[in-house]
């Protein structure tokens, strides 16, 4: 069975405390927010097939957890398959070549449009996988295309090339932007959303 870990946001959520003593750098919630413990927690992801994680992104705690679970999971499935949203759709043959040994670190930190806090946050994680020959799967959207939809709506989507779709989700994108979560997320960012 594979199993994909993707890194973006789930409603579990981590308190930078010294508590628990496997893991003493952090606490785990549920969404309810009761407490649970690592293992226990890993117990309950062995027999997944998908497991979101969420990630403040310039929070490094959130980082080495990652990096602790997926050693943890690889230890019981050796094909663990890694989604990163840190990487965007249309970098995905740079990131295959980095990772297959083709080409050096350098041309993937320069040519791929990496976060400032790679080195520090994701290079960890890429290593692990790059070291044990998992696939890792860039599966953000491409920034000029995010900005589209930022500046013109969904229905910019549809303007695009064939060859430009290849990096988007099919179309047409429903999103019911009523639902609440959405609502929450427009009103944080402003007005901007």
């Amino acid at each position: 069975m594979k199993i994909a870990l993707l890194m973006f946001f789930l409603p579990v959520f981590l308190s930078v405390q010294a508590q628990d003593k496997d893991r003493p750098a952090y606490r785990i919630f549920t969404k309810a927010g009761k407490e649970v413990r690592y293992q226990k927690m890993m117990r309950e992801l062995e027999n997944s097939e998908v497991i979101l994680f969420g990630e403040t992104h310039d929070n490094p705690i959130c980082h080495w957890l990652e990096l602790q679970v997926t050693q943890d999971l690889y230890r019981q499935n050796d094909s663990l398959v890694l989604g990163m949203e840190m990487f965007e759709a249309d970098n995905q043959l740079i990131l295959d070549e980095y990772l297959a040994g083709t080409i050096q670190e350098k041309h993937l930190t320069d040519e791929a449009k990496v976060w400032k806090n790679y080195a520090t946050d994701y290079q960890p994680i890429v290593e692990f996988a790059k070291a044990h020959g998992l696939k890792v799967i860039a599966t953000n959207i491409p920034r000029r295309y995010a900005s589209l939809v930022y500046s013109r709506g969904l229905e910019a989507l549809d303007s695009l090339p064939e060859t430009a779709r290849q990096w988007i989700a099919p179309l047409p994108v429903e999103v019911d932007l009523t639902l609440p979560a959405y609502q929450e997320m427009k009103n944080s960012m402003g007005g901007h959303g």
